[in-house]
């Protein structure tokens, strides 16, 4: 591999991911796949003996008995008594797109069994996360008998407990990390319970909510419900809603997700489901969908709604059961997603001036009444990403008193542990979520005990030097294996994501060729890469300004370097091509 150097151009530090060699032949031997693609697997644990598993994971192979979750087999015996009985359903789904996608799993299955089924997505601004005492008895008001909470309900311990005093039953479907005392509910089913052994708690809810769709549909089938006139819903159908949500909210893309996305992007690829087919074409997706057209182009459109207040949106959109409607809601969402990216770009641009007054924190709390409590969490996913720390984007109420927040993590913080403790201690009004992501609210007065009790959980979870980024290399690449076989091979590798991420490869001693500007503001610079023997297409976003941006146009001007990146196919005009995805550059 080229040269070592403490540090890049971007003051982050380049490690390389060994790969035992011999792993790597068994690797080789065993599939004929490019040789940096084994580096990379073997970097991650694969090998010969697992690789058949890995290319061709089944949802057979890795599906728990869903009896395994605690409470599942009262949650489904009770659901079956609902569907015997032919009780009208409640649903009280999250804004954002696991809530959306949970509700509309929910909707078609016990539709589809026959059931009148009420969905509530609350509104962000006027309600809030989480069920609520309002909402819920206006469902038991509108009939229903049985109410399913799902992706929220966790720590809604008055609400659910109001709907019990009204006599209905209600049953929590979640994946957020639970607190020491769980909400009166009929049943809680919840991977992250404590006394949960099922071993799937890196699951969405919409995961959560297919294991529960699956242990329904056995359960009706052992009591004999389904006959030649009750036919047995398609679960298969729904897995392109749990390939969505798992993608859109940041879960890891190990064990049933990976399989869970792979054969729900088979599904979409179907275009069965008008609403997500109508805003693949809203959004121009002239392409198989894979992890980055749902994390990237679906995911925030639908999203979108949630966001600026519109939240029933995208529950009617993925439950739209006629192209006009189809269309409509994609139409909507696709303004509002335009609408979204100005406000989360002044939202962005207010916390990274709060940040820039806060070098010493490792969290970072920032907090202004100009940050719009609806793109928060992309807000502070992007400070995150631009600062390696985590933080947390407050947008606080007009006289100052509550603030309303959104934190994204880096790795080794765990974030929705933090966030519990801090309401535990009494520093916040209401807060959750996992690992990676929460949600929070809190009384103002208390921001700066809170600023200081994360900064100190931190100081304990992460090192010294925890705010420098750190680039763990899979393999390095000569530009003459990157082609047609590469692409494909990615594919079948794939899907990549949170705990699979991209692969990261080393382009060593390069130069660069047709250097251009992109862009509106010219903030894009596309490029081919050189290394004498093969030259590749390459596109570096975003760098105007930055110490990436200045050493490429150094190299421009013939001076070389070591480049790392990704590697993509680039569809254009028909055509696909291998395009290199700069990261970042070390110079000689």
């Amino acid at each position: 591999m080229a040269h070592e150097a403490s540090y890049s151009v971007s003051h982050a530090r380049w490690h390389v991911v060994p790969s035992p060699p011999h792993i790597v032949e068994g690797l080789v031997e065993a599939t004929n796949m490019p040789r940096p693609l084994a580096e990379m697997l073997a970097g991650r644990g694969i090998t010969k003996d697992g690789i058949e598993a890995w290319l061709t994971p089944r949802l057979r192979d890795l599906m728990p008995d869903p009896l395994t979750l605690a409470d599942m087999d009262k949650a489904v015996g009770r659901l079956a008594d609902a569907v015997e009985s032919g009780e009208k359903i409640g649903i009280f789904g999250d804004y954002d797109v696991d809530g959306a996608a949970s509700a509309a799993i929910l909707h078609d299955v016990l539709g589809g069994l026959g059931l009148e089924v009420s969905v509530h997505i609350p509104h962000r601004f006027t309600e809030g996360y989480g069920p609520n005492e309002a909402a819920l008895l206006g469902l038991v008001e509108s009939g229903c008998r049985l109410i399913l909470t799902v992706d929220c309900g966790i720590t809604a311990h008055a609400p659910i407990a109001a709907t019990i005093k009204a006599g209905v039953e209600t049953i929590i479907i979640e994946h957020h990390i639970p607190g020491t005392d769980l909400p009166p509910a009929f049943a809680v089913v919840n991977p992250q319970r404590l006394d949960d052994e099922s071993g799937v708690e890196y699951l969405a809810a919409a995961g959560v909510v297919f294991l529960v769709a699956v242990g329904l549909v056995r359960e009706l089938r052992e009591r004999g419900y389904f006959n030649d006139t009750r036919m047995e819903p398609d679960l298969m159908r729904e897995l392109d809603l749990v390939a969505l949500a798992t993608v859109a909210d940041i879960m890891p893309l190990k064990g049933l997700n990976r399989a869970f996305v792979r054969s729900g992007l088979k599904v979409m690829a179907r275009r069965q489901r008008l609403g997500l087919a109508a805003l693949a074409d809203l959004a121009r997706l002239n392409a198989p969908p894979d992890s980055y057209a749902l994390g990237f182009v679906l995911g925030p459109r639908i999203n979108a709604g949630g966001r600026l207040g519109d939240s029933v949106l995208g529950v009617q959109l993925l439950t739209a059961s006629d192209a006009k409607t189809a269309e409509e809601c994609a139409t909507q969402l696709d303004v509002l997603n335009a609408e979204r990216r100005n406000i989360e770009s002044e939202t962005t641009e207010i916390a990274m001036k709060h940040a820039e007054t806060m070098a010493d924190d490792k969290v970072l709390c920032l907090a202004d009444a100009g940050c719009h409590e609806g793109v928060i969490g992309i807000s502070a996913g992007r400070v995150k990403d631009a600062l390696n720390k985590t933080a947390c984007v407050i947008s606080v109420s007009a006289d100052g008193r509550i603030g309303k927040g959104s934190a994204r993590a880096v790795k080794g913080f765990r974030l929705g542990s933090a966030i519990i403790a801090a309401r535990q201690a009494g520093l916040l009004l209401a807060g959750g979520g996992h690992d990676a992501a929460a949600g929070f609210s809190l009384d103002m007065e208390k921001f700066d005990d809170f600023r200081a009790f994360l900064n100190a959980r931190a100081d304990k979870e992460l090192g010294d030097d925890a705010a420098i980024k750190d680039y763990h290399i899979d393999a390095e690449m000569p530009l003459t294996h990157i082609g047609a076989n590469l692409l494909d091979w990615l594919d079948r590798t794939g899907p990549y994501g949170v705990g699979m991420p991209t692969p990261l490869f080393l382009f060593g001693d390069v130069a660069l060729r047709n250097y251009r500007t992109m862009g509106k503001a010219e903030e894009h610079i596309g490029m081919r890469l050189d290394d004498g023997l093969a030259q590749v297409d390459a596109v570096a976003f975003g760098v105007a300004g930055t110490a990436v941006g200045g050493a490429l146009a150094v190299m421009r001007d013939g001076a070389r370097g070591d480049i790392i990146g990704t590697i993509n196919r680039n569809r254009f005009r028909g055509e696909s091509k291998p395009q290199i995805i700069i990261r970042d550059i070390r110079m000689g």
